[in-house]
Protein backbone atom coordinates (compact mmCIF):
# COMPACT_ATOMS: atom_id res chain seq x y z
CA UNK A 1 0.00 0.00 0.00
CA UNK A 2 1.18 3.93 -1.03
CA UNK A 3 2.37 5.65 1.94
CA UNK A 4 -0.31 8.36 2.69
CA UNK A 5 2.77 11.12 2.57
CA UNK A 6 2.34 10.27 -1.33
CA UNK A 7 -1.68 10.63 -2.07
CA UNK A 8 -2.79 13.36 -4.76
CA UNK A 9 -3.02 16.75 -3.66
CA UNK A 10 -6.62 18.23 -4.10
CA UNK A 11 -6.37 19.19 -7.85
CA UNK A 12 -3.15 17.35 -9.19
CA UNK A 13 -4.55 14.81 -11.55
CA UNK A 14 -2.57 12.29 -14.12
CA UNK A 15 -3.80 11.65 -17.93
CA UNK A 16 -2.59 8.55 -19.47
CA UNK A 17 -2.79 6.54 -22.97
CA UNK A 18 -6.56 7.10 -24.42
CA UNK A 19 -7.17 10.60 -21.93
CA UNK A 20 -4.11 11.97 -23.37
CA UNK A 21 -4.75 11.04 -27.30
CA UNK A 22 -8.19 12.14 -26.30
CA UNK A 23 -6.97 15.67 -25.01
CA UNK A 24 -4.62 16.18 -27.78
CA UNK A 25 -7.41 15.38 -30.23
CA UNK A 26 -9.25 18.24 -28.59
CA UNK A 27 -6.07 20.90 -28.56
CA UNK A 28 -5.36 19.57 -32.35
CA UNK A 29 -9.28 20.87 -33.12
CA UNK A 30 -9.48 23.98 -31.01
CA UNK A 31 -5.76 25.20 -33.03
CA UNK A 32 -6.48 24.46 -36.36
CA UNK A 33 -9.55 26.50 -35.68
CA UNK A 34 -7.59 29.74 -34.04
CA UNK A 35 -5.14 29.21 -36.94
CA UNK A 36 -7.65 29.42 -39.44
CA UNK A 37 -8.88 32.84 -37.98
CA UNK A 38 -5.02 33.94 -38.20
CA UNK A 39 -4.38 33.52 -34.44
CA UNK A 40 -0.54 33.06 -33.79
CA UNK A 41 0.30 30.56 -30.99
CA UNK A 42 2.49 32.23 -27.97
CA UNK A 43 4.28 30.57 -25.72
CA UNK A 44 4.58 31.57 -21.98
CA UNK A 45 6.32 31.37 -19.03
CA UNK A 46 4.91 28.92 -16.29
CA UNK A 47 5.98 31.56 -12.96
CA UNK A 48 6.38 35.22 -13.45
CA UNK A 49 6.74 38.16 -10.85
CA UNK A 50 3.71 38.19 -8.15
CA UNK A 51 3.03 41.93 -8.66
CA UNK A 52 1.90 41.11 -12.39
CA UNK A 53 -0.93 39.01 -11.27
CA UNK A 54 -1.73 40.98 -8.14
CA UNK A 55 -2.19 44.23 -10.21
CA UNK A 56 -3.95 42.66 -12.97
CA UNK A 57 -6.32 40.04 -11.42
CA UNK A 58 -6.98 41.92 -8.56
CA UNK A 59 -6.53 41.23 -4.86
CA UNK A 60 -9.00 37.95 -4.10
CA UNK A 61 -7.14 36.41 -7.42
CA UNK A 62 -3.42 37.31 -6.30
CA UNK A 63 -4.37 35.50 -2.77
CA UNK A 64 -5.17 32.72 -4.51
CA UNK A 65 -1.21 32.19 -6.31
CA UNK A 66 1.17 29.81 -5.31
CA UNK A 67 4.17 32.04 -4.59
CA UNK A 68 7.96 31.43 -4.23
CA UNK A 69 11.18 33.35 -4.08
CA UNK A 70 14.37 33.07 -6.03
CA UNK A 71 17.53 33.14 -4.92
CA UNK A 72 17.73 36.77 -4.93
CA UNK A 73 14.62 37.46 -2.47
CA UNK A 74 12.14 38.45 -5.41
CA UNK A 75 8.42 37.24 -4.48
CA UNK A 76 7.17 34.99 -7.66
CA UNK A 77 3.95 33.40 -8.21
CA UNK A 78 2.91 30.43 -10.79
CA UNK A 79 0.70 31.87 -13.24
CA UNK A 80 -2.73 32.00 -11.97
CA UNK A 81 -3.90 33.33 -14.93
CA UNK A 82 -2.95 33.31 -18.59
CA UNK A 83 -4.28 36.58 -19.81
CA UNK A 84 -2.34 38.73 -18.06
CA UNK A 85 1.30 37.31 -19.76
CA UNK A 86 -0.24 37.66 -23.00
CA UNK A 87 -1.19 41.40 -22.12
CA UNK A 88 2.48 41.73 -20.80
CA UNK A 89 4.05 40.41 -23.90
CA UNK A 90 1.75 42.82 -26.06
CA UNK A 91 2.39 45.49 -23.87
CA UNK A 92 6.16 44.98 -24.17
CA UNK A 93 7.21 42.66 -26.68
CA UNK A 94 4.95 44.08 -29.65
CA UNK A 95 5.03 47.65 -29.90
CA UNK A 96 5.82 47.90 -33.44
CA UNK A 97 3.47 45.08 -34.49
CA UNK A 98 0.59 46.51 -36.81
CA UNK A 99 -2.79 46.08 -35.01
CA UNK A 100 -4.93 44.37 -34.38
CA UNK A 101 -2.85 41.57 -32.86
CA UNK A 102 -4.06 38.31 -32.74
CA UNK A 103 -2.37 35.62 -30.62
CA UNK A 104 -3.55 32.10 -29.15
CA UNK A 105 -1.81 29.53 -26.18
CA UNK A 106 -2.69 26.55 -24.36
CA UNK A 107 -1.45 26.09 -20.95
CA UNK A 108 -1.94 24.51 -17.09
CA UNK A 109 -3.08 27.55 -14.78
CA UNK A 110 -2.29 27.55 -10.66
CA UNK A 111 -4.58 28.33 -8.19
CA UNK A 112 -4.26 27.86 -4.39
CA UNK A 113 -7.66 28.08 -3.54
CA UNK A 114 -9.83 26.27 -1.39
CA UNK A 115 -9.78 22.15 -1.41
CA UNK A 116 -13.31 21.53 -3.15
CA UNK A 117 -12.61 24.28 -5.83
CA UNK A 118 -8.78 23.40 -6.87
CA UNK A 119 -10.50 19.52 -7.67
CA UNK A 120 -12.80 21.49 -9.70
CA UNK A 121 -11.73 24.64 -11.27
CA UNK A 122 -10.57 24.49 -15.01
CA UNK A 123 -6.33 23.68 -14.75
CA UNK A 124 -5.39 23.40 -18.25
CA UNK A 125 -6.49 25.84 -20.97
CA UNK A 126 -7.13 26.80 -24.57
CA UNK A 127 -7.03 30.71 -25.48
CA UNK A 128 -7.24 33.32 -27.66
CA UNK A 129 -6.67 36.77 -27.53
CA UNK A 130 -7.58 39.91 -30.09
CA UNK A 131 -5.64 43.01 -29.19
CA UNK A 132 -5.76 46.76 -30.77
CA UNK A 133 -9.55 46.61 -31.46
CA UNK A 134 -12.21 48.07 -29.37
CA UNK A 135 -15.08 47.62 -31.84
CA UNK A 136 -18.05 45.57 -32.01
CA UNK A 137 -16.35 43.10 -34.51
CA UNK A 138 -14.02 41.95 -32.46
CA UNK A 139 -16.14 40.97 -29.50
CA UNK A 140 -18.23 39.03 -32.28
CA UNK A 141 -15.63 37.32 -33.97
CA UNK A 142 -14.11 35.84 -30.59
CA UNK A 143 -17.62 34.39 -29.84
CA UNK A 144 -17.97 32.80 -33.47
CA UNK A 145 -14.46 31.35 -32.68
CA UNK A 146 -15.64 30.07 -29.84
CA UNK A 147 -19.10 28.33 -30.72
CA UNK A 148 -16.84 27.18 -34.36
CA UNK A 149 -14.13 25.66 -32.05
CA UNK A 150 -17.08 23.92 -29.83
CA UNK A 151 -19.08 22.88 -32.89
CA UNK A 152 -15.87 21.31 -34.20
CA UNK A 153 -15.69 19.42 -31.10
CA UNK A 154 -19.62 18.20 -31.55
CA UNK A 155 -20.53 20.60 -29.02
CA UNK A 156 -23.02 22.51 -31.04
CA UNK A 157 -25.54 22.81 -28.36
CA UNK A 158 -23.57 24.47 -25.87
CA UNK A 159 -24.49 27.89 -24.98
CA UNK A 160 -22.87 31.18 -24.60
CA UNK A 161 -24.49 33.27 -21.39
CA UNK A 162 -22.99 36.98 -21.02
CA UNK A 163 -22.90 39.66 -19.09
CA UNK A 164 -21.14 43.03 -18.83
CA UNK A 165 -18.42 44.37 -16.31
CA UNK A 166 -20.06 47.79 -16.80
CA UNK A 167 -23.69 46.61 -14.86
CA UNK A 168 -21.82 45.56 -11.56
CA UNK A 169 -19.77 48.95 -12.27
CA UNK A 170 -23.00 50.87 -12.43
CA UNK A 171 -24.46 49.45 -9.58
CA UNK A 172 -21.58 49.86 -7.29
CA UNK A 173 -21.38 53.38 -8.27
CA UNK A 174 -24.92 54.13 -7.56
CA UNK A 175 -24.68 52.61 -4.19
CA UNK A 176 -21.30 54.60 -3.58
CA UNK A 177 -19.34 51.29 -2.67
CA UNK A 178 -16.01 50.82 -1.73
CA UNK A 179 -13.99 48.16 -2.92
CA UNK A 180 -14.26 45.49 -0.07
CA UNK A 181 -18.34 45.96 -0.48
CA UNK A 182 -17.73 45.79 -4.18
CA UNK A 183 -16.15 42.61 -3.81
CA UNK A 184 -18.45 41.44 -1.50
CA UNK A 185 -21.35 41.88 -3.42
CA UNK A 186 -19.81 40.31 -6.41
CA UNK A 187 -19.28 37.00 -4.58
CA UNK A 188 -22.80 37.13 -3.93
CA UNK A 189 -24.11 37.50 -7.30
CA UNK A 190 -21.59 35.18 -8.71
CA UNK A 191 -23.07 32.45 -6.19
CA UNK A 192 -26.32 33.06 -7.16
CA UNK A 193 -27.45 33.59 -3.52
CA UNK A 194 -30.48 35.95 -4.55
CA UNK A 195 -31.91 35.88 -0.95
CA UNK A 196 -28.72 36.91 1.11
CA UNK A 197 -28.72 40.09 -1.56
CA UNK A 198 -31.69 41.04 -1.35
CA UNK A 199 -30.37 41.14 2.67
CA UNK A 200 -27.24 43.20 1.69
CA UNK A 201 -29.36 45.55 -0.18
CA UNK A 202 -31.88 46.39 2.53
CA UNK A 203 -28.89 46.25 4.80
CA UNK A 204 -27.82 49.34 2.89
CA UNK A 205 -31.32 50.84 2.60
CA UNK A 206 -30.46 50.05 -1.23
CA UNK A 207 -33.84 49.82 -3.85
CA UNK A 208 -34.97 46.73 -4.20
CA UNK A 209 -34.59 47.58 -7.60
CA UNK A 210 -30.82 46.34 -7.67
CA UNK A 211 -31.98 43.48 -6.75
CA UNK A 212 -33.60 42.35 -9.92
CA UNK A 213 -31.04 44.20 -12.20
CA UNK A 214 -28.45 41.56 -10.89
CA UNK A 215 -30.65 38.46 -11.04
CA UNK A 216 -32.92 39.12 -15.00
CA UNK A 217 -31.90 36.92 -17.72
CA UNK A 218 -33.10 36.11 -21.15
CA UNK A 219 -32.91 38.33 -24.15
CA UNK A 220 -34.20 41.65 -25.17
CA UNK A 221 -36.73 41.39 -22.72
CA UNK A 222 -34.36 41.26 -20.31
CA UNK A 223 -32.18 44.19 -21.23
CA UNK A 224 -35.49 46.29 -21.40
CA UNK A 225 -36.62 45.64 -18.19
CA UNK A 226 -33.28 47.06 -16.34
CA UNK A 227 -33.35 49.89 -19.21
CA UNK A 228 -36.67 50.96 -18.13
CA UNK A 229 -35.48 51.62 -14.43
CA UNK A 230 -31.50 52.17 -14.96
CA UNK A 231 -30.24 56.44 -15.48
CA UNK A 232 -26.53 54.77 -14.57
CA UNK A 233 -24.51 56.12 -17.66
CA UNK A 234 -22.21 52.89 -16.93
CA UNK A 235 -24.97 50.57 -16.72
CA UNK A 236 -26.67 52.01 -20.04
CA UNK A 237 -23.45 51.91 -22.20
CA UNK A 238 -23.22 47.90 -20.95
CA UNK A 239 -27.07 47.82 -22.33
CA UNK A 240 -26.07 49.07 -25.58
CA UNK A 241 -23.30 46.61 -26.01
CA UNK A 242 -25.17 43.57 -25.52
CA UNK A 243 -28.32 44.86 -27.43
CA UNK A 244 -25.56 45.40 -30.45
CA UNK A 245 -24.13 41.81 -29.87
CA UNK A 246 -27.50 40.10 -29.63
CA UNK A 247 -28.66 41.92 -33.06
CA UNK A 248 -25.65 40.82 -34.44
CA UNK A 249 -25.96 36.96 -33.31
CA UNK A 250 -29.76 37.67 -34.80
CA UNK A 251 -28.24 38.16 -37.98
CA UNK A 252 -25.64 35.59 -38.09
CA UNK A 253 -28.92 32.87 -36.61
CA UNK A 254 -26.56 32.45 -33.68
CA UNK A 255 -29.24 34.37 -31.65
CA UNK A 256 -30.93 30.83 -29.76
CA UNK A 257 -27.53 29.83 -28.85
CA UNK A 258 -26.61 33.19 -26.69
CA UNK A 259 -28.85 34.37 -23.72
CA UNK A 260 -27.88 37.61 -21.44
CA UNK A 261 -27.84 36.42 -17.94
CA UNK A 262 -26.92 40.08 -15.40
CA UNK A 263 -25.71 37.70 -12.37
CA UNK A 264 -22.97 36.73 -15.02
CA UNK A 265 -20.16 38.23 -13.37
CA UNK A 266 -16.13 37.60 -13.32
CA UNK A 267 -13.93 36.55 -10.08
CA UNK A 268 -11.64 38.99 -12.48
CA UNK A 269 -11.10 42.22 -11.94
CA UNK A 270 -9.29 43.17 -15.12
CA UNK A 271 -12.79 42.94 -17.61
CA UNK A 272 -14.37 46.30 -18.78
CA UNK A 273 -17.04 45.41 -21.27
CA UNK A 274 -18.78 42.74 -22.77
CA UNK A 275 -17.97 39.16 -20.13
CA UNK A 276 -19.48 35.51 -21.49
CA UNK A 277 -19.32 31.79 -19.98
CA UNK A 278 -19.90 28.82 -22.11
CA UNK A 279 -21.72 26.02 -20.71
CA UNK A 280 -23.00 22.54 -22.48
CA UNK A 281 -26.92 21.56 -21.80
CA UNK A 282 -27.19 20.20 -18.55
CA UNK A 283 -24.13 21.29 -16.52
CA UNK A 284 -23.58 24.08 -14.56
CA UNK A 285 -19.62 23.65 -14.64
CA UNK A 286 -18.29 26.03 -17.33
CA UNK A 287 -16.62 25.22 -20.34
CA UNK A 288 -14.93 28.36 -20.85
CA UNK A 289 -15.06 32.30 -20.30
CA UNK A 290 -14.31 35.49 -21.93
CA UNK A 291 -14.57 39.21 -22.24
CA UNK A 292 -13.32 42.26 -22.96
CA UNK A 293 -10.60 44.09 -21.01
CA UNK A 294 -9.16 47.49 -22.53
CA UNK A 295 -7.49 48.43 -19.33
CA UNK A 296 -5.44 45.58 -18.50
CA UNK A 297 -2.36 46.11 -20.83
CA UNK A 298 -2.31 49.85 -19.49
CA UNK A 299 -0.51 48.33 -16.07
CA UNK A 300 2.32 47.44 -18.26
CA UNK A 301 2.02 50.91 -20.51
CA UNK A 302 0.33 50.80 -23.08
CA UNK A 303 -3.31 51.87 -23.91
CA UNK A 304 -4.51 48.58 -25.59
CA UNK A 305 -8.04 47.53 -26.16
CA UNK A 306 -8.46 43.61 -25.76
CA UNK A 307 -10.56 40.60 -26.10
CA UNK A 308 -10.44 37.03 -25.79
CA UNK A 309 -11.35 33.73 -23.88
CA UNK A 310 -10.46 30.70 -22.95
CA UNK A 311 -11.88 27.20 -22.89
CA UNK A 312 -11.16 24.50 -19.78
CA UNK A 313 -9.74 21.57 -21.86
CA UNK A 314 -10.41 19.31 -18.68
CA UNK A 315 -14.18 20.76 -18.83
CA UNK A 316 -14.44 19.83 -22.91
CA UNK A 317 -12.87 16.31 -22.03
CA UNK A 318 -15.15 15.69 -19.95
CA UNK A 319 -17.77 16.56 -22.37
CA UNK A 320 -16.59 15.12 -25.20
CA UNK A 321 -16.35 11.24 -24.45
CA UNK A 322 -17.48 10.43 -27.84
CA UNK A 323 -13.64 11.92 -28.95
CA UNK A 324 -11.89 9.34 -27.18
CA UNK A 325 -9.85 7.96 -29.98
CA UNK A 326 -8.89 4.40 -30.43
CA UNK A 327 -5.24 3.42 -30.66
CA UNK A 328 -3.22 3.80 -33.80
CA UNK A 329 -2.66 0.44 -35.53
CA UNK A 330 0.84 -1.14 -34.02
CA UNK A 331 3.06 -3.65 -36.00
CA UNK A 332 4.77 -5.72 -33.02
CA UNK A 333 7.86 -7.19 -33.64
CA UNK A 334 9.33 -10.20 -31.60
CA UNK A 335 12.79 -10.13 -30.61
CA UNK A 336 14.77 -12.82 -28.64
CA UNK A 337 18.08 -12.38 -27.66
CA UNK A 338 19.95 -14.69 -30.73
CA UNK A 339 17.34 -12.39 -33.15
CA UNK A 340 17.73 -8.75 -31.86
CA UNK A 341 19.51 -7.24 -35.05
CA UNK A 342 16.85 -8.57 -37.28
CA UNK A 343 14.04 -7.16 -35.20
CA UNK A 344 15.60 -3.53 -35.01
CA UNK A 345 15.97 -3.82 -38.80
CA UNK A 346 12.42 -4.46 -39.04
CA UNK A 347 11.40 -1.96 -36.63
CA UNK A 348 13.48 1.13 -37.86
CA UNK A 349 12.12 0.07 -41.83
CA UNK A 350 8.63 -0.08 -40.61
CA UNK A 351 9.29 3.52 -38.79
CA UNK A 352 10.91 4.93 -42.22
CA UNK A 353 7.17 3.76 -43.69
CA UNK A 354 5.52 5.93 -41.29
CA UNK A 355 4.36 2.95 -39.11
CA UNK A 356 4.23 2.43 -35.24
CA UNK A 357 6.24 -0.47 -33.64
CA UNK A 358 5.97 -2.58 -31.03
CA UNK A 359 9.04 -4.35 -30.03
CA UNK A 360 8.26 -8.10 -28.38
CA UNK A 361 10.08 -10.29 -26.03
CA UNK A 362 9.38 -13.87 -24.29
CA UNK A 363 11.23 -12.57 -21.70
CA UNK A 364 8.70 -10.55 -20.25
CA UNK A 365 9.50 -8.20 -17.09
CA UNK A 366 7.09 -8.17 -14.08
CA UNK A 367 6.23 -4.53 -11.70
CA UNK A 368 8.03 -5.00 -8.42
CA UNK A 369 6.27 -6.67 -5.44
CA UNK A 370 3.70 -4.06 -4.20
Amino acid sequence: MMNARFNLPAGVTYALGPEVRQRRAIERIVFETFHGWSYEEILLPVYDAHALFAHSAGPSQAGATYCFTDVEGELLALRPDLTSLVARAVATRCRDWPRPIRLCYAGEVFRNAQAARRATDANWQLGAELFGNDRLEADVEVLLIALEALERLGLATARVSLGHAGLLAGVAEELALDAAQRAELRDIVDRRQFDALEQWLRARRAPLFWRDALTVHGQGAALRQIRAQATNPQILMALDDLERVLDVAAALDIADRLTFDAGQVSRLDYYTGMTFRIYAPGSGVALGSGGRYDALARLFGAAEPAVGFQLSLDGLARATDNLALPAPPVTRLEADGDDLTAAFRHARAARRAGESVEIRTSRHSFPPDR
